[in-house]
């Protein structure tokens, strides 16, 4: 069979597209606006992290993320509103994706799960690159990777942990602002409370002067509370004895070496000044042939800072 002539094929083209004149127009109109509310998305999501105090590269990790997901949700229903101007019936488009959409979200729901909830921790500032975090209660050690998808933790032992994002339900982040270091220790009921006192206050003063770059200090330059005696938090009439309590607020970084100093400079201190810390007490028995009872050995409970 012969092709139409050329003339057939430019009066066919000429007719449509007088014809559909105005859909295109509309269809450009469109498009124009899509690209310019693109553009206006963009900038707000911008200005609204440069509003918030989330870490720099969060803040451009997540804006480039919502950025994304707002410029293709407005080409999509641009494109929709296109092909409906051209008489496209899109009502069953629409439902081919959603039965699409739906499908693979229950194939991939973990993996959905886990992306928002990555989501929300990057959102939320939950935890960042470098943070001491204990998570879920099991897994404690320093945050070397944060995605959308999975968070990577390493143990002080070395050993690395992939988390996915979705099965994180508790954070313990110990790298907020300040700590409070809380040591304790407890002495025998037959050591004299005041004395008790006084050698804690000098591992106090001592801990202060040799650590305080590692306390939390205010505006002037002064520990904001440094190394102090709490008071007495525990008494057990049985075998342990009255427990001390010493606080102190420290750098994020800085907790257990303060705790670490304190539990050493208290057994220091008190084996320098002859004060006994409690340790587990027992009294052993033995039944002479008269029924009396005669005490044989005994150990005791002086304790552990």
């Amino acid at each position: 069979m012969p092709w139409p002539p050329l003339e057939t094929w430019w009066q066919a083209i000429a007719s449509w597209t007088v014809t559909h004149l105005w859909q295109m127009v509309a269809a450009v109109v469109v498009m124009v606006l899509a690209y310019a509310g693109v553009r206006v998305s963009v900038r707000l999501i911008g200005r609204f992290f440069r509003l918030t105090r989330i870490d720099p590269q969060k803040r451009k990790t997540l804006q480039t993320l919502l950025g994304s997901a707002a410029r293709y949700l407005i080409y999509i229903l641009a494109v929709l509103m296109v092909l409906a101007l051209f008489g496209v019936e899109i009502g069953p488009l629409l439902a081919g994706l959603g039965i699409a959409g739906l499908a693979l979200g229950f194939g991939a729901q973990s993996l959905v799960k886990d992306v928002i909830t990555g989501f929300f921790i990057i959102f939320e500032d939950q935890l960042h690159v470098g943070d001491f975090v204990e998570i879920n209660g099991a897994v404690k050690g320093t945050v070397e990777e944060v995605g959308l998808r999975m968070t990577a933790i390493r143990e002080w032992s070395g050993k690395k942990f992939y988390l996915a994002n979705s099965e994180i339900k508790a954070v313990r982040n110990y790298n907020r602002e300040e700590l409070r270091a809380i040591v304790t220790a407890s002495f025998p009921f037959s050591e004299d409370p005041q004395a008790v006192r006084a050698v804690l206050d000098e591992v106090c003063e001592e801990i202060t002067a040799a650590y305080g770059e590692h306390l939390l200090l205010d505006e002037a330059g002064r520990p904001l509370e440094p190394p102090q005696i709490y008071g007495v938090t525990a008494l057990d009439t049985t075998d342990h004895g009255a427990q001390f309590t010493i606080i102190a607020k420290t750098k994020p970084a800085s907790l257990w070496t303060v705790e670490k100093a304190l539990r050493e400079a208290i057994w220091r201190k008190c084996r320098e000044r002859g004060i006994q810390l409690a340790y587990p007490l027992r009294q052993i028995y033995t039944v002479a042939a008269a029924g009396s009872k005669t005490r044989t050995g005994d150990e005791g409970l002086r304790g552990e800072c």
